[in-house]
């Protein structure tokens, strides 16, 4: 999924499938009539926050397409390494639903990025002078980012950067995460896209303090950004953040089984990190183990700046507070039995 939104009239949604990309509009009154197009649409609106939910409602989706995207959007016969560029520039399709005489029907429409919008991940670089009194922090109302605000480090094209994982047919569509330079194929990275939420600015602009206090070597270790990722056709257009790959598992995963020294050691150095980024004036965000990665040393390393928070860790009135982030360590400590 690229996103869905919801209003009273109906559902938007956008999605990825072998490598092209397809606009859905649902209105709640093109689904009138027969059968029970109409009720099943309202049921799924009414809980899509559940992941099973969606599920099942983009599978709702799927079917009567399916035919359309075995035509167009065939299973590739064998999986190219794919540069960021043309994952993010695909072929694009828009359809609406209605009620076919019982039976969800799509119809294809002309693709309008003025109608249907444009889920690329695409945040602009301005050049607005940092004594302007209207842009005084590192971004403006409307997500662009100040030039001035940018973290010294590369500017690289999305030509330049290709995907690093074996992908199955199931996973092709994902949005990219492990990539590689074409420069430096030996070297990993990770990509995260700069999508509509803009925490990759929060996380951005959190990464380019941490570096700069040099205050974070081993054992406080915390995700590294490395380069900014910029469009071939627009390089004041920013695509995401590259930062170097961690070749390991999630915290949650390892305390399954580790043994209970190990645990303490972890949650020791989560803690310290924390306490570190506190005293340079910086709080975590969404504290919780799946945002702490074990890496190659078995040791800890924080991910994850871009805001958001998680209610079984931190209280929505606390989140992105110093003291939400200390309620969600001590939650942490609580789910792996360490105090």
């Amino acid at each position: 999924m690229l996103e869905l939104s919801q209003s009273d009239l109906g559902v938007e949604y956008a999605f990825i499938y072998n490598c092209a990309r397809v606009y859905v509009t649902i209105v709640c009154q093109d689904l009138e009539g027969e059968g029970s197009i109409s009720e099943e649409f309202n049921n799924f609106r009414n809980d899509l926050d559940n992941p099973d939910t969606l599920f099942q409602f983009e599978e709702w989706i799927l079917d009567p397409l399916q035919p359309f995207l075995d035509e167009e959007a065939p299973t590739p016969s064998c999986h190219e390494p794919m540069p960021l560029l043309q994952y993010f520039s695909p072929r694009t399709f828009a359809f609406k639903f209605v009620n076919k005489k019982g039976q969800l029907d799509p119809i294809q429409l002309n693709y309008d990025p003025t109608i249907n919008g444009d889920s690329s991940p695409r945040t602009q670089i301005v050049n607005v002078p940092t004594s302007s009194p209207r842009h005084r922090d590192s971004h403006t109302k409307d997500g662009a980012v100040l030039r001035s605000a940018l973290p010294p480090v590369p500017l690289i094209l999305a030509s330049e950067v290709i995907r690093a994982d074996n992908l199955g047919d199931e996973e092709i569509s994902d949005i990219p995460k492990k990539v590689k330079q074409s420069s430096q194929p030996d070297r990993l990275l990770f990509f995260k896209a700069g999508l509509r939420d803009h925490g990759h600015l929060r996380e951005m602009e959190l990464l380019g303090q941490i570096a700069h206090s040099g205050k974070f070597g081993s054992p406080w270790k915390t995700s590294r950004l490395v380069g900014l990722v910029v469009w071939d056709d627009d390089p004041n257009c920013l695509m995401g953040l590259l930062m170097e790959y961690i070749d390991g598992r999630t915290l949650r995963d390892r305390s399954r089984d580790a043994p209970e020294a190990l645990k303490k050691k972890w949650i020791g150095q989560v803690e310290a990190t924390l306490r570190r980024l506190h005293e340079v004036g910086i709080v975590w965000g969404d504290v919780k183990p799946d945002n702490v990665m074990i890496d190659a040393s078995e040791d800890t390393v924080l991910v994850d700046f871009g805001g958001g928070y998680t209610p079984e860790y931190i209280p929505h009135e606390l989140q992105q507070t110093a003291q939400g982030d200390l309620i969600g360590l001590d939650h942490m400590k609580a789910a792996m039995g360490v105090w």
